[in-house]
């Protein structure tokens, strides 16, 4: 990414000063430069500012001509091509460096940005300061009522150019205007530029007191505004659409602009902000935080504020850091003031919050995602309430989905059953034309009020199935049962409201509650998949998901299924037959266990190869019916005749009675991951019979859930029982019968409380970065040197675990039998999402070459790469390797130049010409999807 250029000014700001220089020092961003311009400070900061010395690229102590000539003379000693100060009482905001860098890095067109109005108090925390996602241009800071009227309308702290631009205005801060030197110069850049905003956190404005200089003179820094107004337009300059017009929100994270090669689209699902308030909840908060990360949901902000807790549940939230978009552990004013601080910090377009001790239903947030992207007139949206008990077991479904109005508002008609909160979201468009605000006068019923604002602007849409659930745990002081009485009276309050409200317009008609959404209505507007991401939603056998199965029983069995009258074996056929379809891609390899999948087989046997154990004693009878090969054998037998990472996908269907001799479970799971490659699936339904109270089930159900990291959460076989949408058959005397399904990818994990939770880490973790092959580390980076056995290094790291990796000669010294494209694809297994790959010359040359050598393209890619090559002259190409590096989960490569550790490398020899090439390739997240786009070759060049 570009290099940044940070200056603080500063002067007997000591209080404040540590908080600041650790705020930018911690971003951890690669090419950062620091000035800190102390005006001779008398109160102890010198002392704090030689702790940091090192990590400064200058700094100075002495009597100057006050805050803006510092800053000029700062930035005179500086190169970076990106330009910003943070005075040494504000902050940046955590991993703020890294959406400029990225934004700069990836937009030559935006020289001027601006991100989000939220800053900090007295102690540092959030603090909003309004109009987060306005956007401004030139003309409109030239409205200078709009300016008496606003505070803080363009936040310096949070604002950032590039040197180019800095120089074009004139390349100094206006020293005459000893307040408003900064408005000043937004003018002048703005004539050149547009000013860009983005949807993103990245420094702030920290207000602690009246007596603050920028308050203390408000009415002169406005007369001073006014001043640099007068003279802006006394030059009459030209209509120019930069000037006139705001550029649109940059919405963060990005949406990658197309390459040469390939286009990446980021998935259309709607970005979803989780908010959860805590505070000494440590007995549930972990299951809350599972059910959130749980869900897979590709387009996830989550956001936990704790409010200081003191029983160890900050710890709990620290090893899920790495999960999170935001967290702290800090003292607040309650749980509806945390919610707003986390509802100001969010960014997606649906949001809800979820207190700590509740629950979301598994798949929950891609119901709620695909009813947003089906139904645009839907506004917000509630499901069908559940409630947990103590130990989170479900205590109660809805048999029906209730419907709400505002004439039930009106009318008082308010309590049972309440609007569940935590079943409800609703776009952020809402929310803005609601107040975007929680009101604190009402401590308890804050969800209730808010509500009511919703239902003036939309009706509420009730969503037929379970999102979220109410845990109810009564004897142990529960706030909302502690204080119901108080609950009452403030409903009673925003009812009488909410009459004198509409009693004062114009009389209109009441609108009738809409009809419940079906799951039918939602999938087949939506056109929903049976995704892998998505599979929790169908851990158990559901009526609701015969609309995922689309015209699959036609294929199988000749007919339609009537799901009313489907059996288990029918459902289970159906839902393996359409996760195959919608998945996997034609010729891959599956591995079918046991009977039961006959009629899968015989449908899709010419479109993929099935590889099927079998019965030794049914073997010699199938073999001539087969339509695919038999080995003999069950999943548990000792020396079982399978190639080792072969299959693709293993499936199977397995009935309840007991299995005699019970079956090996280490041996089961170990044969089962030993055939399948890396990051294949493994998906089976095991039938359950529930009995006078008892569940019966093959004892590889329990082996699958407890011996593989499961891709699911564990639905406990009591809510199957309870949840009125359960497909099961069979009688009370004779037994009912469902389906359980067991998935999980190859190794992987998930983000359950059991397997995602790593040690604990600080509140502010500094990112793990890694130097591998030869060469000196640069500071902060941990050497590894690892050739010839890279590999076996590589595997004792944890998935996602390490922000940047530098190889240098790393795969010329592998061993002979090593392959490079496996090396690349550890490397990205072990990078964090949107983490960075620096490759030197040598390592790029030969991936080049053995990914070419390879002929993995299709034959008219491959014509088409040669060309090129051939055209070049040489043997590297910077278009090409960006294509092969794709085939490794990695893009958005651009060349580098400037970086600490390339200065040790080497030139390779390209025919007659040295090059010395660089590449920097980001980790793109398992949502992205990458499209090739080729030139077709003319006629004739075959």
């Amino acid at each position: 990414m570009l290099g940044i250029t940070i200056v603080t000014p500063s002067f007997n700001q000591a209080p404040f000063l540590e908080q600041c220089i650790d705020s930018i020092l911690s971003q951890d961003y690669p090419d950062l430069e620091y000035i800190i311009m102390d005006g001779g400070s008398t109160d102890g900061s010198v002392d704090i500012i030689k702790k940091y010395q090192r990590h400064l690229t200058y700094w100075q102590s002495r009597p100057d001509g006050g805050q803006y000539q510092a800053i000029n003379e700062g930035f005179s000693r500086s190169a970076n091509p990106v330009m910003g100060w943070l005075n040494a009482d504000d902050m940046l905001h955590r991993g703020g460096l890294a959406v400029v860098g990225e934004l700069f890095s990836s937009f030559t067109e935006v020289e001027f940005l601006t991100g989000k109005r939220v800053g900090f108090d007295l102690k540092g925390d959030i603090a909003s300061f309004g109009h987060i996602d306005e956007t401004w241009c030139h003309d409109l800071l030239l409205d200078k009522d709009r300016i008496r009227k606003e505070t803080l309308f363009v936040m310096q702290e949070a604002t950032f150019w590039r040197r180019s631009l800095w120089e074009k205005a004139g390349g100094s801060l206006d020293t005459s205007l000893s307040l408003a030197a900064d408005f000043e110069l937004w003018l002048r850049m703005s004539r050149h530029a547009a000013l860009h905003t983005v949807n993103a956190l990245t420094g702030g404005f920290r207000c602690y007191s009246m007596e603050q200089r920028c308050n203390k003179n408000r009415d002169e820094y406005v007369a001073q505004c006014c001043q640099a107004i007068d003279r802006e337009i006394a030059l009459n300059l030209p209509p120019a659409p930069h000037r006139s017009t705001p550029p649109p929100l940059i919405d963060y994270p990005l949406r990658q602009k197309p390459a040469r090669f390939d286009i990446l689209t980021q998935s259309e699902l709607p970005k979803i902000s989780i908010v959860t308030p805590s505070f000494n909840q440590k007995q549930y908060l972990e299951e809350c935080i599972d059910s959130v990360l749980s869900q897979n949901y590709p387009n996830l902000e989550y956001i936990v504020m704790d409010g200081g807790s003191t029983d160890g549940s900050a710890e709990i939230i620290a090893k899920y850091s790495k999960h999170l978009n935001y967290w702290h552990s800090r003292r607040d004013f309650g749980q509806y003031h945390a919610v707003q601080m986390g509802f100001w910090i969010s960014t997606g377009e649906i949001m809800a919050w979820l207190n700590s001790d509740d629950k979301y239903h598994p798949g929950a947030l891609w119901l709620v995602a695909d009813a947003f992207g089906a139904f645009p007139e839907l506004r917000w949206v509630t499901g069908s309430p559940t409630l947990w008990d103590k130990d989170g077991k479900i205590s109660a479904f809805a048999a029906a989905p209730p419907v709400y109005s505002r004439e039930k508002y009106l009318k008082g008609e308010v309590n049972l059953p309440y609007i569940q909160q935590e079943s409800t979201f609703w776009r952020r468009t809402l929310w803005d034309e609601a107040g975007g605000t929680l009101d604190p006068s009402f401590p308890l019923a804050a969800d209730m009020e808010l509500w009511a604002h919703f239902f003036r602007h939309a009706r509420l849409h009730t969503l037929n199935a379970s999102l979220g659930g109410f845990r109810s745990h009564p004897g142990e002081g529960q706030r909302s049962e502690a204080a119901s009485e108080q609950y009452a009276q403030e409903a009673e309050r925003i009812v009488a409201r909410e009459r004198a409200y509409f009693a004062g317009l114009p009389e209109e008609k009441l609108l009738a509650p809409p009809e419940p959404l079906q799951v039918a209505q939602v999938v087949a507007r939506a056109g929903s998949r049976l995704q892998p991401e998505r599979f929790g939603f169908f851990i158990y056998s559901r009526r609701t998901h015969f609309p995922f199965f689309q015209e699959y029983d036609q294929e199988l069995f000749g007919r339609r299924i009537d799901p009313a009258r489907c059996d288990i074996p029918e459902y289970q056929a159906l839902l393996l037959y359409a996760f195959l379809r919608q998945n996997l891609p034609k010729r891959a390899r599956i591995l079918v266990l046991g009977e039961g999948c006959e009629a899968i087989i015989d449908a899709a046997h010419r479109d993929y190869e099935f590889w099927q154990l079998c019965l030794p004693q049914a073997f010699s009878s199938r073999l001539q019916q087969s339509r695919c090969r038999l080995v003999a054998g069950e999943i548990d037998s000792a020396g079982l005749e399978l190639p080792e990472r072969y299959f693709d996908l293993a499936i199977g269907i397995t009935a309840a009675e007991p299995v005699t001799p019970e079956p090996s479970l280490e041996r089961s799971c170990r044969n089962l991951t030993g055939t399948l490659k890396e990051e294949a699936w493994s998906l089976h339904c095991f039938e359950v019979l529930y009995n006078h109270g008892t569940y019966c089930k093959s004892p590889l159900l329990d082996g699958f859930c407890t011996g593989v990291p499961a891709g699911t959460t564990f639905v406990p076989f009591e809510q199957v029982s309870l949840d009125p949408s359960t497909l099961a058959v069979g009688s009370v005397t004779e037994g009912i019968r469902f389906s359980y399904q067991v998935f999980w990818r190859n190794g992987s994990a998930s983000a359950s409380a059991e397997t995602v939770a790593q040690a604990p880490s600080p509140s502010f973790p500094h990112p793990r970065r890694l130097h591998l092959g030869e060469g000196t580390a640069a500071f902060g980076w941990e050497k590894i040197c690892c050739t010839p056995g890279v590999l076996s290094q590589l595997s004792g790291l944890a998935d996602r675990s390490i922000a940047e990796i530098y190889a240098c000669r790393l795969l010329d010294r592998l061993a002979a039998e090593t392959d490079p494209l496996l090396v690349v694809e550890e490397l990205y297994r072990v990078l964090r999402n949107f983490g960075t790959l620096y490759l030197s010359v040598t390592d790029l040359d030969l991936l080049a070459r053995h990914l070419l050598d390879k002929e993995e393209l299709p034959f008219e890619d491959r014509l088409s790469v040669l060309r090129k090559l051939a055209a070049g002259g040489v043997g590297l190409n910077e278009e090409s390797l960006r294509h092969y590096l794709q085939q490794a989960g990695f893009s958005l490569a651009t060349r580098v130049d400037r970086f600490p550790m390339f200065a040790q490398e080497e030139e390779v020899a390209c025919g007659e010409q040295p090059v010395t090439l660089r590449l920097m390739a980001r980790k793109l997240p398992r949502n992205y999807r990458v499209v090739k786009v080729l030139s077709k070759l003319p006629a004739g060049s075959y």
